[in-house]
């Protein structure tokens, strides 16, 4: 018996401590997983997906700099919620970093800026105003803003593209993606034409090309009879999708396949750079590309979105909640799949006798060359329809540089794009702007406060060497003195002091 009880009770303890191993690694619940951070070197020297900030600049070594133009939001939209559901999670601040991309988090938001006049597609602003967290720096701020196209003005011929495979099950993803699917549907045009396609193991054609006035119950049924299971074949997916969109091709009207997945794909091509080329074989036949990431948690990566949506002359973004869901496929839902403008570049040169340094907020890996700038085929950067984008920059002037002086020039600014149907050989449009002591104001726009605003605070969410005398306390100040009336700069407020009371 002694024996018997003693083999009873080390059996006991082999399960209670397997147990216990199970639930410290394997067991925990689904929120309570600890996220991979994102962004690490791969072996693949074609993609640059490393996190560093833009380096302050000497105007008497170089007074210009060249950009590629476009908007995403993923990073920011990331950030908020990992922010938000902090308590949650497993990760500090040193963690957040990894998702601060202060062009992502400038231009979540929408601005006042002046519109387009006439058959223009774009208009430019400028704004100079003193740094909110340096005292020694003047911000400068170039707004630019889409024409507005009405999204019921505009045919669509729309191929989902939705990721079933096993890491999809559970209600934040697949759950949240099929709701969130739903609403985009309710929300696009009585005759627009829709498809659906799925992987995991394989792929699937659910519908081809019905319309959402005679078969929109048939449409979302098959959306809310998606199941989660398999591997993750997204370059079957891929291909299956732009066949069926070109299939379906309407001429002159919005040809775009929109992917939504919460991770890397594992089954045909997944490395990075061959999807890149992929990709960018597709958009030249008019079908354009929207990437739309899952799940709280981080395990669809950032990177290959990122590639896939700009090879594919498109957008992506990143759906944590129904929150997310409503801005990205309703509120702004023309922006994220009818593209404007593409190839969008900027050149900004400085007059060296005014301004000492300067540096770029955001936009690391978007630098280009002059013989980009200057070729009409170089790739760059798209614009949706209304989207308003701003480029900041950190500006240092000389000392005895007087901002109120009438003929003072501080900066000209280039902007060269094209048509969003034009063909790559088709010459460039431009606009251009002087910017000099008419821009300079000491009681800055509600829409530059709040620039300011999410400027210094992803300065002390990034822990960054230029942050200067930047203080939680005075964006909060400054905040709550604004008129914020748009939800999602409401939101924005609640941000930063969940952040105060988590982080600091």
């Amino acid at each position: 018996m002694k024996k018997r009880a003693c083999l009873i009770g080390i059996i006991l303890t082999l399960i209670l401590t397997i147990g216990f191993v199970y639930v410290a690694c394997d067991g925990m619940a689904p929120d309570m997983q600890f996220p991979s951070p994102p962004g690490g070197k791969d072996d693949n020297p074609s993609i640059d997906d490393t996190i560093y900030e833009n380096p302050v600049i000497d105007t008497s070594q170089q007074n210009d700099y060249i950009l590629s133009v476009d908007v995403h939001t993923a990073n920011y939209s990331l950030l908020k919620n990992l922010i938000f559901n902090a308590e949650k999670q497993y990760y500090d601040a040193e963690y957040l970093r990894s998702f601060v991309k202060i062009d992502e988090m400038i231009n979540y938001f929408d601005y006042d800026y002046a519109r387009p006049e006439n058959d223009e597609l774009l208009a430019m602003n400028a704004a100079i105003f003193d740094s909110p967290y340096n005292p020694n720096k003047k911000m400068l701020s170039i707004g630019l803003a889409a024409k507005q196209v009405e999204l019921n003005t505009v045919s669509n011929n729309i191929v989902l593209l939705l990721d079933v495979s096993g890491s999809m099950n559970s209600p934040n993803k697949i759950g949240l993606m099929k709701s969130a699917m739903i609403q985009m549907v309710d929300n696009l045009n009585p005759h627009d034409k829709i498809s659906i396609v799925t992987y995991s193991n394989s792929t699937r054609t659910l519908v081809d090309g019905l319309t959402i006035a005679n078969d929109s119950q048939r449409i979302k049924r098959a959306i809310n009879d998606l199941r989660a299971d398999g591997g993750t074949n997204g370059e079957g997916g891929i291909q299956r999708a732009y066949e069926v969109a070109q299939k379906h091709y309407i001429p002159d009207g919005n040809n775009r396949v929109i992917l939504a997945t919460d991770g890397d794909f594992n089954i045909g091509i997944s490395d990075p750079g061959q999807l890149k080329e992929f990709i960018s074989t597709k958009k030249d036949n008019g079908v354009y590309l929207t990437c739309v990431g899952l799940g709280s948690h981080i395990d669809y990566s950032l990177r290959t979105m990122e590639v896939l949506a700009k090879s594919g002359n498109g957008y992506w973004g990143y759906i944590g909640n129904m929150e997310d869901a409503k801005k990205l496929l309703v509120d702004d839902l023309g922006s994220t799949i009818v593209t404007l403008a593409k190839d969008v570049k900027a050149k900004i040169e400085f007059d060296k006798n005014v301004v000492k340094n300067f540096r770029l907020l955001g936009y690391e890996n978007s630098r280009l060359s002059q013989e980009d700038f200057d070729d009409s085929q170089t790739d760059a950067g798209e614009i949706g329809s209304n989207f308003t984008i701003s480029l900041c920059f950190e500006i240092e002037l000389h000392e005895d540089v007087d901002l109120n002086a009438s003929d003072l020039n501080v900066a000209n600014i280039n902007i060269r794009y094209k048509d969003a149907k034009a063909t790559n050989i088709d010459p460039s449009l431009q606009l251009d702007m002087p910017i000099g002591s008419a821009s300079y104001t000491q009681s800055p726009t509600q829409d530059n406060e709040f620039i300011g605003c999410v400027a210094e605070f992803a300065m002390i969410v990034l822990n960054s060497k230029f942050k200067s005398e930047a203080n939680i306390d005075n964006v909060l100040s400054r905040l709550e003195k604004l008129q914020l009336q748009d939800e999602s700069k409401q939101e924005f407020l609640r941000l930063v002091k969940h952040y105060k009371h988590t982080f600091l």
